[in-house]
């Protein structure tokens, strides 16, 4: 007895094996069985590691941090709900507690809690140069410093 048969046997008054069922097994059995291809392909062609290579940091935390408060001094925004009333960012986050985290991708990641909301500015590591961060994603209200 042949795999063909076992699949779809013939049936009906005219013997035909090739009816909706046959196909409907046919495409099923050959999809499981290429994807079983393409795993076993992926697996073999990409199961290499692939390493990064680290820049090392050239700067120290206070060094980060300390452009990261200049470029707050530099900014007015208007405040949570109310466009009108101004607040200024450097004295808004003057006594906070900054930390900076190297990302080993040149930059550094500098973060303050503000008012129930971490905010999040990026320093590149060789310019200095400072960006708000909008990977912040919260339902509070917050200051666009």
């Amino acid at each position: 007895m042949s795999l063909l048969d076992t699949l779809a046997p013939p049936r009906g008054p005219n013997k035909s094996r090739y009816g909706v069922i046959f196909f409907a097994k046919a495409s099923f059995f050959t999809g499981v069985a290429l994807y079983g291809l393409f795993v076993l392909v992926s697996f073999v062609l990409f199961d290499s590691d692939r390493e990064l290579e680290v820049i090392p940091a050239t700067r120290v935390e206070a060094e980060v941090v300390a452009p990261v408060l200049a470029f707050l001094d530099g900014r007015t925004v208007g405040a949570y709900g109310d466009a009108e009333t101004r607040l200024h960012c450097g004295t808004e986050f003057a006594d906070l507690e900054f930390t900076a985290n190297y990302l080993n991708r040149g930059s550094w990641r500098v973060d303050a809690f503000y008012d129930r909301v971490r905010y999040y500015w990026r320093v590149d590591d060789v310019s200095l140069a400072v960006t708000r961060d909008p990977w912040v994603k919260t339902n509070n209200p917050t200051i666009m410093c």
